[in-house]
C-alpha cells in the first residue's frame, strides 16, 4: 500500500452505517431458504420441509484512518448501540435497512489514527430504490461531529490559563453560557415549536401544520404530541439550568453542545429547527479590555464561551439543513446562501483568533452543507407565476397544473389565500 493510510482510504470502497462512513476492505453475505429436515424410523433418507426465506446477513471488514479516525470509531460505537435497525449503505448493494448484530474494532499495533472494523448485519429492508442523497447526508454528519470535537478541544485548551486564575473567570464563562441557554428555553416554548409538534399528526391538518421534512406518525394523537413537547420543554429547562453550576471547560462544552442537539431533536420539522436554532448562532458578549491579568482572563473566558455557543448552534443547523426538504430550487439556493454567509462569518472569527482547528472544521462543514443543498436544488422544480382570469378553488388548480388534486395543500401554503376555495388570480407555484 503506497502512501499513508489516510490517502489510500480513498482507493477503497466506501460504506456507512447510520450516516457514519468508513472504508471497506472486504465484505460478504449469506442468504437462502430455511429448511427443516425430518427423519422417520424405517425410512431411508429424510424429508426436507421449506419453512421460508432466510434472513440476508452481511459481513463487512473495514477501517477508518486519519485525524478523525477515533471520532468516527466513537460515532460507530454509538450507532451500533442504538436500538432497532438503521440505514446501511452497502458499497455494492446500496441502501439497506439493517440491524447490527455484531461490531468489533481494533487499533493496529504500532500505528496511530488507524482503527480496523468488523460488522455483521441482518437485512430488514432493501432501500436502494429510495436512495437519493444518503452519501451527502453522511458527509454532513461526519463534518458536524468533527466540528463539535474541534470546538470542544479548542475551548478546553484556549480557556485553561483563564480558568486557572480562579473562580471569577469560570463564573464569567458560566454566565455567558447560561444567558445563551435561555434562548434555547425560549425557542422550545415558542409558537413555532407548538406548530411543529402538529406536523407529525396524520391527516390533513391545514396549511399551518404541514412541515418541510417532518415524518407523519400514524399513531400520534393531539395528547401524545403535546405530552412529548411538554417533556422536551422540561428537559431543556433542566439542561439550561444546570449550566450555572458547572465548574470545568469540559462540562460547559458538553452541556452547550447537548443543549442545541436536544432542541433540534425536540422539533419535528427541520424547517422549524433551522428557524429556532438560527438566533443561537449569533451569541455575542461585551468585553471590557483590561491590562490586568484577571481582566484578560475574564475577557478570554467570555469570548471563547460565546464562540463555543455559536459553533454548537452551527453544528446543529447543519444537521437540520441535511434533514430539511426544500420545496423548490430557489428556496434551496436561498437557504444555501444564508447558511454559507453564517458559516463564513464564524470562520472569520476563528481565523482572527488564530484558532486553526476550529476554522478548518467550520470550513469543511460549510462545504458539505452547501454541496448537499445545491445538489438537491438541481433536482427540484422552479417557482413560476400562475395567472388566472378569476379566482378558482385550490383543488381545481391542482388538477389543472399537476393532474393531482392532492397537491392543493402546496398551492394553498404558497399562495396563502383567505380561503382555499378562492385562490388569488396571480400566485407562485412549483413548475412541476
Amino acid at each position: 500500500m503506497s502512501g499513508t493510510l489516510a490517502r489510500t482510504a480513498a482507493e477503497y470502497l466506501q460504506c456507512s452505517f447510520r450516516g457514519v462512513p468508513f472504508a471497506v476492505m472486504g465484505n460478504g453475505g449469506s442468504s437462502g431458504r430455511k429448511q427443516a429436515e425430518h427423519g422417520y424410523p424405517g425410512r431411508s433418507g429424510v424429508w426436507v420441509e421449506d419453512i421460508g426465506k432466510k434472513a440476508r446477513r452481511y459481513r463487512i471488514l473495514g477501517f477508518v484512518s486519519g485525524d478523525l479516525a477515533y471520532v468516527q470509531r466513537d460515532a460507530l460505537v454509538i450507532a451500533s448501540e442504538q436500538a432497532g435497525s438503521g440505514l446501511l449503505v452497502h458499497p455494492s448493494i446500496g441502501a439497506i435497512k439493517a440491524a447490527c448484530t455484531r461490531f468489533e474494532w481494533r487499533e493496529r499495533d504500532g500505528r496511530l489514527n488507524v482503527v480496523d472494523l468488523e460488522f455483521e448485519f441482518v437485512e430488514q429492508k432493501n432501500l436502494l430504490s429510495t436512495l437519493i442523497v444518503t452519501a451527502l447526508h453522511a458527509a454532513v454528519a461526519v463534518a458536524r461531529i468533527a466540528l463539535s470535537s474541534a470546538s470542544s478541544s479548542s475551548y478546553s485548551s484556549r480557556t485553561s490559563s483563564a480558568f486557572a486564575t480562579g473562580g471569577s473567570a469560570i463564573a464569567a464563562a458560566r454566565s455567558v453560557a447560561a444567558g445563551w441557554g435561555d434562548g434555547a428555553v425560549l425557542a422550545i416554548g415558542s409558537s413555532e415549536a407548538m406548530q411543529s409538534a402538529a406536523s407529525v399528526l396524520p391527516g390533513n391538518n391545514g396549511r399551518y401544520a404541514s412541515g418541510a421534512g417532518a415524518e407523519t406518525d400514524a399513531t400520534a394523537t393531539e395528547d401524545s404530541v403535546l405530552a412529548a413537547l411538554s417533556a422536551s420543554r422540561a428537559s431543556i429547562d433542566e439542561d439550561a439550568a444546570t449550566i450555572i453550576g458547572l465548574t470545568t471547560a469540559a462540562e460547559i462544552s458538553s452541556a452547550v453542545q447537548a443543549l442545541t442537539e436536544a432542541l433540534r431533536e425536540a422539533i419535528a420539522d427541520p424547517g422549524v429547527q433551522i428557524s429556532l436554532l438560527w438566533p443561537l448562532a449569533s451569541c455575542s458578549v461585551d468585553v471590557i479590555n483590561s491590562a490586568a491579568p484577571i481582566g484578560a482572563a475574564l475577557a478570554t473566558a467570555q469570548t471563547e464561551t460565546a464562540a463555543l455557543c455559536r459553533r454548537a448552534a452551527l453544528a446543529s443547523i447543519a444537521q437540520a439543513c441535511s434533514d430539511w426538504r426544500p420545496p423548490s430550487s430557489e428556496e434551496a439556493e436561498a437557504m444555501c446562501g444564508r447558511v454559507v454567509a453564517l458559516f463564513e462569518a464564524e470562520e472569520l472569527v476563528a481565523a482572527d483568533a488564530q484558532d486553526d482547528t476550529s476554522w478548518a472544521a467550520l470550513k469543511a462543514l460549510k462545504v458539505q452543507v452547501s454541496q448537499d443543498l445545491m445538489k438537491r436544488a438541481a433536482k427540484l422544480p422552479d417557482i413560476v407565476t400562475i395567472e388566472r382570469n378569476a379566482p378558482l378553488p385550490a383543488l381545481t388548480l391542482a388538477q389543472q397544473l399537476y393532474a393531482d388534486g392532492t397537491r392543493s395543500d402546496g398551492l394553498v401554503s404558497r399562495a396563502n389565500p383567505v380561503h382555499p376555495a378562492f385562490m388569488p388570480t396571480e400566485f407562485e407555484a412549483l413548475s412541476s
